[in-house]
C-alpha cells in the first residue's frame, strides 16, 4: 500500500478506498456477490443521473426491490458513509500533524491567535470565559456502539500513516478493520426502544471519558504556556438530565442520576491516575527531603483514617509521596473528600514539596496534568443546568418544586459549582423569569427564542434588573448576569437571515445595557448543528458575534450529531476545543478582529435585508394556508417520531397550532432529509436581490458577521439538491408551493455566487466541494428509496403492513443523516 505521497489528499483517498474495499468484501461474505453487484448497479445509475440520465431510471430500479433488499441497500450506503466520515475526520488530524511538522501555524489554533495579539496588551485575556454545554436534543442518530468502533478504526488508520510500518502489521490492521466492519454490519443502527434519559446521560459522559478527559487539560496547558497566570478559560456544562422543557421523563430523579453518574466517573478516573502517580513517585526520604506541611498532612491522614492506616501498616513509610498518594487514593475510593478543593489541596501540598526539593520537573509532569484536570472537571465533570419552559411554572409547578428541592439537596452534596442555573425557555416577559426565582440561590437565565421576544429582550432584562429580588440575585453572584438567545426557534419563526440579525441586534443592546448598569454579561448561545438552527463552523461563528461586556465571555450549546462529529475522536476533540477557545480569546480584542459595531448605513442595509427576508419567509410558512399540509407530505416530518433517537417528544404538548408545537429540531431535520434544507436559506435570495451587489460584496469582505452568514448559506446551498427534493412531490396532493421554493433557491444560489465572486458554490473550498460531489451518488439512491418507503408507509392498509415498512424507512432516515453529517 502506498503510504508516502506529495498529494495532500492522496492519503484520504487511500483510506476511503481501503475501507470501502473491505466493506465490499464484508458485504460479499454476509450477503453474496449478487447483492454487491446490485448495490454497485444502483450507484452507477445514481452517478448517471447526476450526469444527465433520466432520474426515472434510478426511481424504477429502487421501486422494483422488495422491502428487505431496500433495507440492505440503505445499510450498505449508510455503512459506507460511516467509514467515509471517519476517514475524513482522521484526515483532518493528519493534516494538522503535517502542518506542525512543517512548522506552519495551523488555522484556528492558539498559536495563530496569540500571533495576531502579539502587539496588543493582553490584559483583557483575564476575562476570557468559554463554556460548552452538551445537550441531549433528539438529533443524535449514531449509537454509542458505532462511536466506539469508530475510535478503534481511527486508531488503526493512525498506525497505517507510519511509513515504517511493516507489511505484516499492515495485514493485521486490515484484518482488524474487517472484523470491526463485520461487527458494524451485524449491529442494527436503528434502535428497538427509545433511549431513556439515563441512557442519554451515559451517552453524554462517554465523550468526556473517551476524549475530553485528556484533550481539555492538554489545551489548558497550551493556553497557560502563553498566559501562565490566567484564570480558567474553559468550562463544560450539560443539560442532559436537567432539561425538563417538554420532556416529561426529566425531573428530580434524572437530575440526581446525572450528578451521581458524573461523580462516579470522575472519582474512578482520579483513582486510576493517583495509583499511577504513586507507582511513579517512589522518591525516597533517604535521598531527598519533603516539606513539613506534606509530612504533617500524612500524620493527619494516619489519624483520620485509622483503619486504613492499620491495614497498610508501615508501607512506604520512607517514600512520603507514595504514602501520601495512598491516602489520597483511599479518600477517592471512599468518596471521603468534602469537595474537589480538598482534593486539590492535597495535590498542591505534593506539588509544593516537590518543587522545594529539586523536583520541579516531576511536579510539571503527570501531577500538573492531574491538577489541571481537577480544575477543569472537579467531581461533577460538567455543570448541570436545569431548564423549564415558562408555562411549566404554572402548569407543572409540582414537578418544578420537587426538582428545586432535589437541587437544594444535591448542591449540599456536590457543591454549588455542580448545579447553579435554571433556564427559562419561552421567556416573553419579566414575569416569566421572576416565576423561576426560588429559595435556592440559582441563577435565573431568561431564554429569548422568537423574533418578537428577541426584540423585547433588552427591555425585559432591564425590568428584571430593576426588580429587587432578581437584582439581589445578580448582586449575590458578583454582578454577573447570563442571558440566553435561541437560534432554533427564532429561525423557525422568522427565517435564517432575520433570526441571525435579530440575535445580533439583541446582543448589542444587551451589552450596552450591561455596560450602563455595571453588569458582567455572558451571552448563552443556543446553537444547533445545522445552519438553520445557528450551526456552522464554531470559530467563525464566535468571531462573528458583536463585542460583549466584557468581550470574550460566552456560553454555547453543543447538540446531537455535532457532539459526535466534533468530540467522538480524541484528536478531533482537542482540535475543536482549540478552535473554540482561540476564537473566544480573539473575541476579547474586537479592535483586532474587526467585530466592532458597524456604521449606521450598514445597519440600515441589514434592517432592509432582514425585513425583506422576513416577509418572504412568512408569506410561505405562515401566511399560505396550504403550507402545513405541503410540509407534512413533502418531508418525513411526521415519520421522524418513529425514529427512537431521543427521550424528548418531537412536539411540545399543549399547543394545537402545528407549526408552533413542532420543535425546531424535527422542523430542520425533516427539510434536511429531502435535501431541500429550506430553513437555512429561504428568504435570503429575495432579500439580497433588493440590495446593491457591490455593497453586499463590501460587507462580505469586511464584516465578520456578514461573512459568516454568507458562508454558512453557501455551505447549505451546496449540500441541498432540489432535483432530488422534486422526487418527493409524488407524495404531495398540491405541489404548487414547490414552484416558489425552487425559484427562491435558484435566486439565492445566484446572488450568493455574486457576493463571493465565484462560478460555483464552494469554489474556494475545493476539498469540501469535491467531498459533497463524491457523496451524492451514494446519497441519491437513499432518497429514492425513502420516497418509495414513505409512499408505502402512508398507503399501508393496516398496522401489520405499516410495521413491515417502518424499519426500512427508519434506516433511510438514519442513512441520509449519516450521509449529510447533519440531522437537526
Amino acid at each position: 500500500m502506498e503510504r508516502v505521497s506529495t498529494d495532500g489528499e492522496a492519503p484520504l483517498r487511500r483510506d476511503v478506498r481501503l475501507l470501502g474495499e473491505i466493506l465490499g468484501r464484508v458485504i460479499v461474505e454476509q450477503e453474496g456477490h449478487a447483492f454487491l453487484d446490485l448495490e454497485e448497479g444502483i450507484r452507477s445509475l445514481s452517478r448517471a443521473g447526476r450526469a444527465g440520465r433520466p432520474p426515472a431510471e434510478l426511481r424504477d430500479a429502487v421501486e422494483a426491490l422488495d422491502l428487505e433488499t431496500q433495507g440492505k441497500i440503505l445499510r450498505a450506503f449508510a455503512t459506507y458513509f460511516q467509514l467515509t466520515n471517519l476517514a475524513e475526520q482522521h484526515h483532518r488530524l493528519r493534516r494538522r500533524r503535517e502542518y506542525e511538522h512543517e512548522e506552519r501555524v495551523p488555522r484556528e489554533s492558539l498559536e495563530e491567535a496569540f500571533a495576531r495579539l502579539a502587539d496588543v496588551d493582553l490584559a483583557p485575556a483575564a476575562e476570557v470565559s468559554l463554556e460548552l454545554v452538551f445537550t441531549a436534543h433528539p438529533t443524535e442518530a449514531t449509537r454509542r456502539t458505532f462511536l466506539a468502533a469508530h475510535v478503534r478504526i481511527e486508531d488503526g488508520l493512525n498506525e497505517l500513516d507510519d511509513p515504517r510500518l511493516p507489511r505484516s502489521r499492515e495485514a493485521e490492521l486490515e484484518a482488524r478493520f474487517a472484523e470491526e466492519i463485520t461487527a458494524l454490519w451485524q449491529t442494527d443502527e436503528v434502535r428497538d426502544e427509545r433511549p431513556r434519559v439515563l441512557d442519554e446521560i451515559r451517552h453524554g459522559l462517554w465523550f468526556f471519558e473517551e476524549s475530553l478527559w485528556d484533550a481539555a487539560p492538554r489545551l489548558l496547558a497550551a493556553y497557560r504556556a502563553h498566559l501562565p497566570d490566567a484564570p480558567l478559560p474553559l468550562r463544560f456544562g450539560s443539560w442532559i438530565g436537567g432539561d425538563a422543557d417538554g420532556n416529561p421523563a426529566t425531573g428530580p430523579d434524572t437530575v440526581e442520576a446525572a450528578l451521581d453518574q458524573a461523580r462516579r466517573l470522575a472519582l474512578g478516573r482520579y483513582r486510576d491516575e493517583v495509583r499511577e502517580l504513586a507507582s511513579a513517585l517512589g522518591i525516597s526520604a533517604n535521598l531527598v527531603g519533603a516539606s513539613d506541611e506534606l509530612l504533617e498532612s500524612i500524620a493527619r491522614d494516619e489519624r483520620e483514617l485509622a483503619d486504613y492506616t492499620a491495614a497498610i501498616g508501615p508501607q512506604n513509610a520512607r517514600e512520603p509521596y507514595r504514602r501520601k498518594l495512598s491516602f489520597v487514593w483511599w479518600r477517592l475510593r471512599t468518596d471521603d473528600y468534602s469537595s474537589p478543593e480538598a482534593f486539590v489541596a492535597d495535590l498542591d501540598l505534593i506539588d509544593a514539596s516537590l518543587r522545594a526539593h529539586r523536583g520541579a520537573r516531576i511536579a510539571a509532569g503527570a501531577l500538573a496534568e492531574l491538577r489541571r484536570r481537577v480544575e477543569l472537571f472537579g467531581f461533577h465533570i460538567a455543570k448541570l443546568d436545569l431548564r423549564f419552559h415558562a408555562r411549566d411554572f404554572v402548569s407543572d409547578r409540582g414537578r418544578v418544586e420537587a426538582t428545586y428541592e432535589t437541587a437544594r439537596r444535591l448542591r449540599e452534596r456536590h457543591g454549588p459549582q455542580a448545579l447553579d442555573t435554571v433556564i427559562v425557555s419561552g421567556t416573553s416577559s419579566a414575569a416569566d423569569a421572576l416565576a423561576a426565582l426560588g429559595d435556592e440561590p440559582l441563577s435565573v437565565v431568561p431564554l429569548f427564542e422568537s423574533i418578537a421576544d428577541l426584540r423585547a429582550a433588552p427591555a425585559i432584562v432591564e425590568e428584571l434588573l430593576d426588580e429587587p429580588r432578581f437584582g439581589e440575585r445578580v448582586r449575590e453572584r458578583g454582578d454577573r448576569l447570563e442571558v440566553m438567545v435561541g437560534y432554533s426557534d427564532s429561525g423557525k419563526d422568522g427565517g435564517y437571515l432575520t433570526a441571525q440579525w435579530e440575535i445580533h441586534r439583541a446582543q448589542e443592546a444587551l451589552a450596552a445595557l450591561a455596560a450602563r448598569r455595571g453588569i458582567e454579561l455572558t451571552i448563552f448561545h443556543g446553537r444547533g448543528g445545522s445552519a438553520g438552527r445557528g450551526g456552522g463552523p464554531t470559530h467563525a461563528a464566535i468571531l462573528a458575534q458583536p463585542p460583549g461586556h466584557p468581550p470574550g465571555r460566552l456560553k454555547l450549546t453543543e447538540q446531537g450529531e455535532t457532539i459526535s462529529f466534533r468530540y467522538g475522536l480524541p484528536g478531533l476533540a482537542y482540535r475543536e476545543l482549540e478552535g473554540a477557545l482561540s476564537a473566544t480569546l480573539l473575541a476579547a480584542f474586537p479592535q483586532v478582529t474587526g467585530a466592532e459595531p458597524p456604521e449606521e448605513d450598514v445597519r440600515e442595509t441589514m434592517e432592509r435585508l432582514s425585513a425583506a427576508a422576513h416577509a418572504c419567509y412568512r408569506a410561505l410558512v405562515r401566511e399560505d394556508d396550504g403550507f402545513v399540509d405541503f410540509f407534512r407530505q413533502f418531508t418525513p416530518a411526521d415519520e421522524l417520531a418513529l425514529l427512537r433517537i431521543g427521550s424528548r417528544p418531537a412536539r411540545r404538548p399543549g399547543n394545537d397550532d402545528y407549526l408552533d408545537s413542532i420543535r425546531a429540531i424535527p422542523w430542520v431535520f425533516a427539510w434536511t432529509q429531502n435535501r431541500c434544507l429550506l430553513p437555512a436559506w429561504y428568504g435570503c435570495g429575495a432579500a439580497f436581490a433588493t440590495a446593491d451587489r457591490d455593497e453586499l460584496r463590501r460587507l462580505y469582505r469586511g464584516w465578520p458577521f456578514f461573512r459568516s452568514l454568507v458562508e454558512n448559506l453557501e455551505m447549505t446551498l451546496a449540500k441541498s439538491s432540489l432535483g432530488i427534493s422534486a422526487a418527493y412531490l409524488e407524495l404531495v396532493d398540491d405541489p404548487r408551493l414547490f414552484g416558489p421554493i425552487a425559484e427562491e433557491h435558484e435566486r439565492t444560489v445566484a446572488v450568493v455566487l455574486d457576493i463571493v465572486e465565484a462560478r460555483e458554490l464552494l469554489d474556494r473550498h475545493r476539498v469540501i466541494q469535491r467531498a459533497i460531489r463524491l457523496r451524492n451518488p451514494y446519497v441519491d439512491p437513499m432518497n429514492a428509496i425513502q420516497v418509495d418507503l414513505l409512499r408505502r408507509y402512508r398507503a399501508a392498509a393496516g398496522d401489520a403492513e405499516r410495521e413491515r415498512v417502518r424499519r426500512p424507512l427508519l434506516r433511510s432516515i438514519a442513512g441520509i443523516a449519516a450521509a449529510l453529517r447533519n440531522t437537526g
